[in-house]
């Protein structure tokens, strides 16, 4: 059934844009009358309207609400029809609407998901699809709130832990920034002519040398940012941008940490839906976000479509643990795959969780400690000149 999105005016008096679903524009006119809703101008929704892109958090909200509401014994187009009404006039509505139109029509849930991909992922796509065969949605469900929970949280960890050095270091550079532009030119007239310490020598020709050059400093600065965003909309210069966190130290370890966590919750979700091995290594290869270890599960694809154990193709990887290639070893002699992938994730969230609290206790005492210095310096060079006296008389 189309969708139709309308403005109309509420009692208070005020706009309120929402959709309906109608056979006909003028269905959906009658519709609203109806409900005793005044439009002032109604449209019909493409395909493009629809395809707005939710949040993870708001996906993760959604399929939690789902999972529930099937836990209490409602039927899905039950489900979904509740949920659409709850998320009225809120940017999820939309696509609740069109999901529940789609069902309604006969089509299976994970054909409607499929129509929302930018929001719904490959992954989720998979499982859900998986779990209609099976008859088993809720548990399905209870699995990617799961797997999204995890995923959400980890990123807030990485976040967290580069976030507050981040805006340290931005401090930093903004104090230091103030004090050569500002404050130090300020006080350069009340030292000419005197005899100056070499610290405060030092101070004021950095000062100097930070003024006169502002002009080509900011001039550099705007081509480079032209430049980036120029490199930035050509495909070629998204992929470099994309590969340059990969290239630094921690940041690479970091990522590969968190890769192999998404990989292996990713292998044990999919193999306790039932899907195959070889299809659910594709699925998680596509939403690690880490070319190199793409590459290896690649590799493993092919070599375990070609018989060889699970284990083999992941041995004498440097990405790869060799913690990771023994326990699916073992795994795969008990039959327990999906438990081991699990217990993987487990170990290097626990580890992730460690290297990052470890990071953010470093980093922040060196950061101030820089900072203590580089204003300590500063002040220090504009103090030494006043604490002598007999450098003021004439």
């Amino acid at each position: 059934m189309p969708l139709f999105e309308y403005l109309a005016v509420s009692p208070r008096g005020k706009k309120v844009k929402a959709t309906i679903d109608a056979e006909s524009l003028q269905d959906a006119k009658v519709k609203l009358i109806r409900r005793k809703i005044a439009a002032i101008k109604i449209r019909s929704l493409g395909e493009k309207d629809l395809k707005d892109t939710l949040k993870k958090s708001e996906i993760l909200n959604l399929t939690r609400e789902l999972s529930r509401l099937i836990h209490a014994g409602l039927p899905l187009f039950e489900a979904l029809s509740a949920l659409e009404e709850k998320y009225l006039g809120q940017k999820p509505h939309k696509i609740l609407l069109n999901l529940v139109d789609m069902v309604r029509s006969g089509h299976k849930f994970s054909e409607a998901l499929g129509k929302h991909h930018t929001s719904f992922d490959l992954l989720y796509i998979t499982i859900v699809e998986n779990a209609e065969k099976t008859g088993k949605l809720s548990e399905a469900l209870d699995e990617l709130t799961d797997l999204m929970n995890k995923q959400i949280q980890i990123k807030k960890q990485v976040t967290a832990a580069l976030l507050y050095p981040g805006i340290l270091f931005s401090f930093c550079l903004l104090v230091l920034g103030s004090l050569l532009f500002y404050v130090i030119p300020s006080l350069k007239e009340i030292f000419d002519g005197r005899d100056l310490h070499p610290f405060t020598k030092i101070i004021f020709t950095v000062s100097a040398f930070a003024c006169n050059s502002k002009t080509y400093a900011c001039f550099i600065l705007t081509t480079l940012i032209l430049i980036s965003v120029g490199l930035f909309s050509t495909q070629r210069g998204k992929k470099r941008f994309y590969l340059l966190p990969f290239q630094i130290p921690f940041i690479k370890k970091l990522l590969q940490k968190v890769a192999i966590i998404r990989f292996s919750r990713a292998i044990a979700t999919l193999l306790e839906g039932g899907v195959p091995i070889i299809q659910s290594l594709d699925q998680a290869r596509k939403i690690i976000r880490h070319p190199d270890l793409e590459k290896i599960i690649q590799k493993a694809q092919r070599l375990i479509s070609e018989g060889q154990p699970i284990h083999i193709p992941f041995q004498n990887e440097s990405l790869i643990p060799p913690l990771i290639p023994r326990m699916i070893s073992i795994a795969e002699e008990g039959g327990k795959l999906p438990f081991m992938m699990k217990q993987i994730a487990q170990i290097y969230e626990e580890e992730l969780e460690k290297t990052l609290t470890y990071f953010t206790t470093v980093a922040q005492p060196i950061l101030l400690l820089i900072l203590g210095l580089i204003i300590g310096f500063v002040l220090l060079s504009v103090l030494l000149p006043m604490t002598d006296v007999s450098s003021f008389t004439t």
